[in-house]
């Protein structure tokens, strides 16, 4: 099995156990949802249950998840009410896998910078 993550143009290889982490992370749909709708801006979880539809308990439940397996960006603002608002961000931004006989090829483009 080849597995490649990209940062911008550079490949970096993985290893099989990160690859297989992120792997089982992406058949869970509620973990699909959240990613895809984070992978392009940060979100709080108000707004990703807005956009998604999941509960925000919920969401919780898989941001949790998905920060132990360090898959996202944390960023905080002040909002208009002086609260401090946390948004995630998604580090992956494309997952590839090529299926051929007895090979498997997994490409995952980040969005984190070289």
């Amino acid at each position: 099995m080849t597995l490649v993550c990209y940062h911008g143009e550079i490949p970096y290889k993985i290893n099989q156990d990160r690859a297989d982490e992120i792997l089982e992370v992406m058949t869970n749909l509620e973990h699909r949802m959240i990613i895809n709708c984070i992978k392009n801006e940060s979100k709080s979880v108000f707004q990703i249950s807005e956009d998604t539809g999941i509960t925000k308990s919920t969401i919780y439940r898989r941001i949790r998840e998905l920060n132990k397996k360090k898959l996202l960006i944390l960023s905080g603002e002040i909002n208009s009410h002086k609260r401090k608002v946390v948004k995630y961000k998604s580090k992956i931004c494309k997952i590839m896998v090529i299926l051929d006989k007895d090979m498997m090829d997994v490409t995952i483009f980040s969005n984190l910078k070289n």
